[in-house]
């Protein structure tokens, strides 16, 4: 229903068309930021909403906040098939001022979620296939940025890591990685471990959870 701002000029609505924004992996770390002027007596509102089925359904628009996550798009949720639309709103309260929405961008990251469903932490065995030559890396933001990795791994060599008994295995001949190693093996506490990863390869955990009889 058009309201009196609507009615005399005072409100102007934008709605974008969809975005694909389809990632692999988990979910993904976002951020959304725009640049607007408000001029005393206006006011810009941003407005998201998404749809995991191609358009069929989307969900409620959502306030966003200026430097802010996308709202629904969990740390967790994965975003296979994902479409995201915005709407700007613009409003003031005479003729003689106006408001201006100068650009908006979307930043996504997207991540690995271990959830440790035991009571005690989890030192999984991982096994890591690198594609290309360089570094590999888990930053696990839950625990401040943590980070488990090598340097100068060749392209197509697997290493395997025991982060229980804190062994470290090559498939290359002769070859010990402990000195590429930054010493930090895997330890996960209980509850969703959420992982950056850093370099092209291929990885694999086996774990068991552990809890308190």
């Amino acid at each position: 229903m058009a309201n009196w701002l609507s009615l005399s000029n005072l409100l102007g609505v934008y709605t974008s068309p969809p975005l694909d924004i389809s990632l692999y992996g988990d979910g993904a770390l976002t951020q959304m930021t725009w640049k607007s002027d408000a001029p005393p007596n206006c006011k810009v509102h941003v407005q998201t909403s998404l749809s995991t089925d191609q358009g069929y359904s989307w969900s409620d628009w959502k306030p966003c906040v200026n430097g802010g996550s996308i709202p629904d798009a969990e740390i967790d949720t994965p975003l296979h098939d994902t479409l995201l639309r915005f709407r700007v709103i613009m409003e003031s309260d005479r003729y003689s001022v106006s408001p201006a929405f100068r650009e908006i961008s979307f930043h996504f990251e997207p991540v690995v979620v271990f959830d440790n469903k035991g009571d005690l932490n989890c030192k999984p065995e991982i096994w890591i296939t690198k594609q290309g030559k360089g570094e590999f890396a888990i930053i696990n933001t839950s625990q401040g940025n943590a980070d488990f990795r090598f340097t100068d791994l060749l392209d197509q060599e697997t290493v395997y890591v025991n982060s229980d008994q804190d062994h470290i295995e090559t498939s290359l001949a002769a070859t010990y990685r402990y000195s590429s190693f930054n010493d930090n093996y895997l330890d996960l506490p209980p509850g969703k471990n959420v992982f950056k990863v850093r370099g092209d390869a291929n990885f694999q955990l086996r774990y068991q959870f552990t809890r308190i009889q």
